[in-house]
C-alpha cells in the first residue's frame, strides 16, 4: 500500500487520487471524519472521486467509532484491495488511524467496551468539564496529555479509559512496525503561511457551499453537539449560532483557528514519528511536476 499523510488542506486527496489513478489502484481514507454519513461540505470529503474510495460514509453520525474499528475494517478493505491484484493508496491527516495501519498496537480488548465506565466517564465529563478531564488524564498519562488538546474529550476520554481498563498508556501502546501490507509512506508539506492561506479559502468555499445547512439537518435527524461525530471541526463551533444566536462571521473565525490549530498539530505528529521511513514532498514540487513528483514516490522502496 502507499500512504499519502500530511496536514488538512495540503492537497493529499488530489495527490493520492492521482497516484491512485496512474496505478490502477484504490483510495482507502484514513479520516476520522470522513467516515459519517451525512458530513460531506465541513469534511471535504470527495463525493465523485475518478477511482474507487473506501472507508467513507460508512457510520452514522449517531454512532461512536474507534481506532480500534477503524483498524478492523481498513484492515480488511486493504487485504481485498490487494487479493484482487490492485494497491490501496491510503489518505488522510488522522495520526492514530495511519498509526493503527503501521504499528503493532494494543489497543485494550477485543474492542468490546465496558460502557458503564465510559458513560461515567462522560458524566464526569458534563459535570466537571473538559479542563477537569483533561488534568485526569494528565495524572495518568502526561505524554498523551501533552499531545491531546484538552478540547479533544473524545481522545482525552479514550486515554483515560484505555489506562483504566488496561493499566497501560495508550501513548506506549505504538510497539513494533508492522504495516498491514508493505508500504510506502508519503507526507506532504506546505510552508505555514501558504497553509494558513488556504485553510481560510477553504472555510469560506465550505460556507458558500452550505455548511450551515448540512449542520442544521444533521440536527433536525437527532444528531446533538455532544455525540463524537460533531467534536470534529466544522460542526462543533456552530453550537454558539444554533443554541445562542451567535453570528455566522463568529463561528468562521473559530472554524479557521481551530482548523489552523489543529493543522499545527498535525505537522508536529507526522513530521516528528515517521522519519525513518517515509519521504516528505513539498506541496510546490507537486504544482510544479507532478509526473516528476510521481516518479519520485514510484521509485521508492517498499518497508516490511
Amino acid at each position: 500500500m502507499i500512504i499519502v499523510g500530511g496536514a488538512t488542506a495540503t492537497g493529499k486527496s488530489a495527490f493520492a487520487e492521482y497516484i491512485a489513478e496512474s496505478i490502477g489502484g484504490e483510495l482507502v481514507s484514513a479520516d476520522s471524519m470522513q467516515i459519517y454519513r451525512g458530513m460531506d461540505i465541513g469534511t471535504a470529503k470527495d463525493l465523485d472521486p475518478s477511482v474507487p474510495l473506501h472507508m467513507t460514509d460508512i457510520v452514522s453520525p449517531k454512532d461512536n467509532f474507534t481506532v480500534v474499528d477503524y483498524r478492523d475494517r481498513a484492515v480488511k478493505v486493504i487485504s481485498d484491495i490487494a487479493a484482487r491484484g490492485g494497491e490501496a493508496v491510503v489518505v488522510g491527516g488522522t495520526g492514530l488511524y495511519i498509526d493503527s495501519l503501521l504499528y503493532d498496537m494494543a489497543y485494550g480488548g477485543s474492542g468490546e467496551r465496558d460502557e458503564s465506565l465510559m458513560d461515567s466517564l462522560k458524566n464526569e465529563l458534563e459535570e466537571k468539564g473538559a479542563k477537569h478531564m483533561h488534568d485526569k488524564l494528565k495524572a495518568l498519562d502526561p505524554e498523551s496529555a501533552d499531545k491531546i488538546h484538552f478540547n479533544n474529550t473524545v481522545r482525552v476520554l479514550r486515554a483515560i479509559y484505555v489506562y483504566m481498563t488496561t493499566g497501560n498508556k495508550i501513548s506506549s501502546q505504538r510497539s513494533g512496525f508492522k504495516p498491514a501490507e508493505r508500504v510506502k509512506t508519503v507526507i506532504l508539506t506546505e510552508e505555514r503561511p501558504v497553509l494558513r492561506q488556504r485553510i481560510s479559502a477553504r472555510v469560506d468555499a465550505m460556507l458558500e457551499a452550505g455548511l450551515k445547512d448540512e449542520v442544521a439537518a444533521l440536527l433536525d435527524d437527532g444528531v446533538t453537539f455532544d455525540m463524537q461525530s460533531m467534536q470534529g471541526i466544522g460542526y462543533k463551533e456552530w453550537k454558539p449560532y444554533f443554541e445562542s444566536g451567535a453570528d455566522i462571521s463568529f463561528v468562521r473565525e473559530n472554524i479557521i483557528k481551530n482548523t489552523n490549530a489543529y493543522a499545527k498539530r498535525q505537522e508536529t505528529w507526522f513530521n516528528n514519528r515517521y522519519k525513518s521511513f517515509a519521504e516528505y514532498i513539498p506541496c510546490r514540487d507537486i504544482k510544479e511536476d507532478i509526473c516528476a513528483v510521481f516518479q519520485r514516490v514510484a521509485a521508492l522502496e517498499y518497508k516490511q
